[in-house]
């Protein structure tokens, strides 16, 4: 199997769907409320999420994929993991205020999706000649 077909497409996603995140979620966090048509109480927390998500999942991608290490990729790979047992344990647990609600649930199936793919890249087999 080849890995590298799944990693760096995966990778590719996991920076191009953050980026879009991160800036929308740190730039306007009442803009995406009102895009959910969620209640907007607390949106300090979406701007930390969407620094988060630039910090770790942006940058940590583009590092990957500009020199690829094993580190690297656990760490991304169990960064997207967290992320989607944490927005799916939120969706479960009714904590989204989303009256557009397809939309989270798409994230979380995104968010699994990434985490499925950048497996590959936390396997010792993928960087061994």
């Amino acid at each position: 199997m080849n890995l590298d077909a799944l990693a760096r497409p995966t990778m590719q996603v996991n920076l191009w769907a953050s980026l879009g995140y991160g800036v929308f979620l740190l730039a306007a966090p009442d803009v995406f409320c009102d895009l959910l048509e969620a209640e907007a109480v607390n949106t300090a927390w979406l701007r930390t999420i969407g620094a988060a998500l630039l910090g770790t999942n942006v940058l940590g991608s583009w590092l990957w994929l500009k020199n690829p290490s094993l580190d690297m990729g656990r760490v991304q790979t169990l960064t997207a993991g967290l992320e989607a047992f944490a927005m799916a344990l939120s969706l479960l647990l009714g904590e989204f205020t989303a009256e557009n609600i397809w939309m989270v649930q798409a994230s979380v199936v995104l968010a699994f999706l990434v985490t499925i793919g950048l497996y590959s890249s936390s396997l010792s087999a993928y960087y061994e000649p």
